[in-house]
């Protein structure tokens, strides 16, 4: 089973009439990649939606490079996208080690080519993504997950200190605020089953209503989104990435169609020998 993913942009309205907001690409992106030092990361990839069908590919090991990606490579999210402004443009990617799954035959090398990456960050937005690129030869399985021949993706969020910081802030107000009005609910709903009164029952029955809806309004997607301090790596001094990211693909072009979420991903340090 895999799951489609469509994005959409949703327009501002002004004086009555609907325009696109314009984006633009978070200030000093390009020359933060530009800076960036070759870094090798451990990847792992758990392909599959459903318990009972899933294909873990682990041992992967990469290493991102701030060289230009002046080679064939897939089209990426982002410079190939309907918004290439807010990208930093395609860098260079080296497999140090190909990842591996193992099913009934043994152990299989899972092959990836013309790996790229870049990173997409849209102005005053609390995070961005790292998202990495890849061609894959031929189609891999084991019992019913299987990874399909064609492009592949990666996308980790990235942070800087101070906005992590900050969305870590408001996560905790969020979910504080959340459990405060689950609580309401639950304690309104037990007068209400208590109560015999009919106007009081209806009255508790109201008030737990109303502390469903004041819930409803809190961004509990979004924040449930934000990394601890305990699942992130520093990519730089003051640029982190998120350990958990998707993995997806994706046929044609990237200005229509769907993405398709084949599972997730997760990343670490390659643990240097002395």
């Amino acid at each position: 089973m895999r799951i489609s993913l469509s994005f959409l942009l949703l327009p501002v309205a002004a004086s009555g009439f609907f325009f696109a907001q314009p984006m633009a690409i978070k200030q000093g992106l390009v020359q933060v990649t530009d800076s960036q030092k070759t870094t090798p990361l451990t990847i792992k990839l758990d392909v599959g939606i459903t318990d009972d069908a899933r294909l873990n590919i682990q041992g992967l090991m990469l290493e991102l490079s701030s060289k230009e990606a002046n080679y064939e490579h897939p089209k990426m999210p982002g410079a190939d996208g309907p918004h290439p402004q807010l990208s930093s443009g395609v860098r260079t990617l080296n497999i140090l080690k190909e990842g591996s799954f193992v099913d009934m035959n043994g152990q299989k090398t899972v092959k990836t080519l013309n790996g790229c990456w870049e990173m997409v960050w849209k102005q005053n937005a609390s995070a961005g993504s790292l998202i990495c690129g890849f061609d894959i030869p031929e189609e891999y399985s084991r019992n019913d997950a299987s990874l399909d021949a064609g492009r592949l993706y990666l996308s980790f969020p990235i942070w800087t200190k101070i906005g992590l910081k900050e969305a870590q802030e408001q996560k905790e107000f969020v979910m504080s605020r959340t459990k405060e009005l689950m609580n309401e609910k639950n304690e309104h709903m037990a007068k209400y089953q208590a109560d015999h009164n009919p106007l009081m029952k209806a009255l508790h029955y109201r008030n737990a209503v109303a502390a469903v809806e004041k819930n409803s309004f809190l961004d509990l997607k979004s924040v449930d989104m934000v990394p601890s301090s305990d699942d992130i790596i520093p990519l730089q001094d003051d640029l982190l990435l998120t350990t958990k990211g998707l993995v997806f693909s994706k046929d044609g072009s990237f200005h229509r169609g769907r993405h398709l979420l084949l599972g997730a991903a997760y990343a670490g340090p390659v643990e240097m020998r002395p």
